[in-house]
């Protein structure tokens, strides 16, 4: 059975609003591609890898657009794609994790889209993307745990405009699933949402 687009309030407004997609945020191995999917899927929702779809789109791995046509390009193919996503309705889209720091993007999540952002530590992220098959060119430096902190520090402003924050340090995927779904439950008599952080 799936789930229908639920109905939240938005701010101080007394009317609530469709949600009609999710966007999930946060810095490289925070979660996003193994939440995402079981998030879609307890919702009866479709699921989005943004890097995924922009390679698709482009015939070539990320990391390789990256090496073969600079980071700027990439940057580039990811937001025309992402604009395109994000027009699509009862999805759930995790994208990747410098795409909230780029300008005009956060500005996209508006009209129907929640954004959840799962809060993950430098050394957790080292620790966790350590045996990914997935390659990380950012990372691919000498000092990778100094690299990962400043990036995080830089992004974290960025990050902080999601609607909803999750922490997921510590937590199985099957947790932080529980944590969004328990702050998209409808709000109580005087209209707040817990958050889990």
């Amino acid at each position: 059975m799936k789930t229908p687009v639920r109905k939240l309030q938005a701010g101080p407004s007394p009317e609530p609003v469709s949600v009609e997609r999710l966007v999930i945020i946060g810095f490289m191995g925070a979660g996003k591609s193994t939440v995402g999917p079981m998030l879609a899927a307890r919702l009866g929702w479709t699921f989005v890898d943004l890097d995924h779809e922009t390679a698709e789109q482009a015939g070539a791995p990320v990391d390789e657009i990256i090496r073969r046509r600079g980071l700027e390009d990439f940057r580039r193919l990811e937001s025309e794609v992402g604009r395109e996503v994000l027009r699509r309705t009862r999805v759930v889209v995790a994208v990747g994790g410098g795409w909230p720091a780029e300008p005009g993007h956060m500005e996209l999540l508006a009209g129907g889209t929640l954004s959840v952002w799962l809060l993950v530590s430098a050394g957790t992220a080292l620790a966790r993307i350590a045996g990914s098959v997935t390659p990380r060119p950012l990372l691919e430096v000498a000092d990778p745990l100094a690299t990962a902190e400043s990036l995080l520090a830089r992004r974290r402003k960025h990050y902080e405009r999601g609607d909803i924050r999750i922490d997921t340090e510590h937590r199985t995927p099957d947790q932080v699933v529980g944590d969004i779904l328990e702050s998209l439950a409808p709000r109580g008599a005087h209209g707040k949402r817990e958050e889990t952080a």
